[in-house]
């Protein structure tokens, strides 16, 4: 019974090695194909290269220009009625029942 449970134990670690071996790989692999710093600063550019050009021949349904005022006009809408916006109540006054009511006993 002990050499079957050795033999088995044999088994196990020799599949956990082989799943570990497995994953490492997997792992090195995609840390092999990460673009590092240098190629996302190069393609940042390429992008904003490619947003000037579009906005030169203007191709999209809204000119980029418009669309920015449009944004900036709802921006300064937004803030001029922050500015505008006042509470409409003055004063409050907090009623009691019976001690506001004539001839009811104030306190």
């Amino acid at each position: 019974m002990e050499k079957i449970l050795e033999n088995i134990w044999g088994i196990f670690v020799g599949l956990g090695w082989w799943m570990l071996n497995r994953l490492t790989a997997k792992i090195d692999a995609l840390e092999k194909e990460k673009a590092d710093s240098s190629a996302v600063v190069i393609n940042s550019g390429l992008l904003h290269e490619t947003d000037k050009r579009i906005d030169a021949i203007h191709h999209s349904t809204v000119p980029r220009q418009e669309y920015k005022s449009d944004i900036a006009s709802l921006h300064i809408r937004i803030n001029d009625l922050e500015r505008i916006k006042q509470d409409k109540v003055q004063s409050i006054r907090i009623v009691d029942g019976e001690k506001d009511k004539p001839g009811g006993k104030n306190k």
